[in-house]
Order: structure tokens, then sequence, then C-alpha cells
């Protein structure tokens, strides 16, 4: 059996990269994107998903659940970085980058954990930003 992977952040850059790699290697890969509709060239699905949204992470965890039974690697890949000097930045520029970077990611392995615990297995992954 095939293993599953669900890959946040899937749609361009380091994501879509490892979901390529994996997809051609044989694994089922499911990207996700806050607006998968704008994505027209994967080679895996892409679901619907905003790490800032508890119920968009549900949903997209129990969608990859659902059709594949199962839900072997998850890699929080989701990410944005901030730049310039610190006293310019919005501080709602700052929650956001939590909300993504850090928050983000403990939601979805809230989300997956008692799939993985129920399957005795799994594996997470993450992936953040050097800045």
């Amino acid at each position: 059996m095939n293993k599953v992977v669900l890959i946040t952040g899937g749609s361009s850059g380091i994501g879509k990269s490892i979901g390529e790699f994996l997809h051609h290697k044989g694994f089922v890969v499911y990207g996700t994107s806050r607006n998968p509709e704008r994505i027209l060239n994967s080679v895996f699905p892409l679901i619907a998903l905003d790490v800032r949204n508890v119920d968009s992470i549900h949903s997209a965890v129990a969608k990859v659940i659902a059709i594949s039974g199962r839900l072997d690697v998850v890699i929080n890949n989701a990410g944005v970085g901030i730049t310039g000097p610190l006293e310019e930045i919005p501080m709602s520029e700052i929650k956001n980058n939590f909300e993504i970077n850090f928050f983000g990611p403990i939601e979805v392995m809230k989300a997956v954990l008692p799939q993985m615990r129920e399957q005795h297995s799994g594996l997470i992954i993450n992936i953040t930003s050097i800045a």
C-alpha cells in the first residue's frame, strides 16, 4: 500500500517540489493551498486549507482520510516571512506570521494525530522559515 502524504503549502516552492518528488516515487500526495482552484499545473490533487483556520484544517484532513482511508505522513510546509526593520513592521503582520508559521502547524498536528494514533503509525515533518 502506498503511503498517503499531506503537504501544507503544496502549491508552490518547496512544498510543490516535495510533492512532485514523492508523487513520482509512488506516494499518494495531497497538497494544500488557500486557493487550490487557481493552480492549474499540479501533478497531485490540491485541497483547500488555510492553516489560520481550524475548520479549514479539519475539513482538509477529513477529506484526505475519506478518500484514502488513512494518513501516513504530514509535511507542515506552509509559511511566510517578514523582512524589514522591526519598528516598521505592523503588529498585525507579525501576528499573522505567528499564526501561519507557529500556531497553524500545531493545529495541523492536533488534527492529524488522532488518525495516526488509530493507525499506530505516522510521521510529521515540520519545515520552518529561517526568517
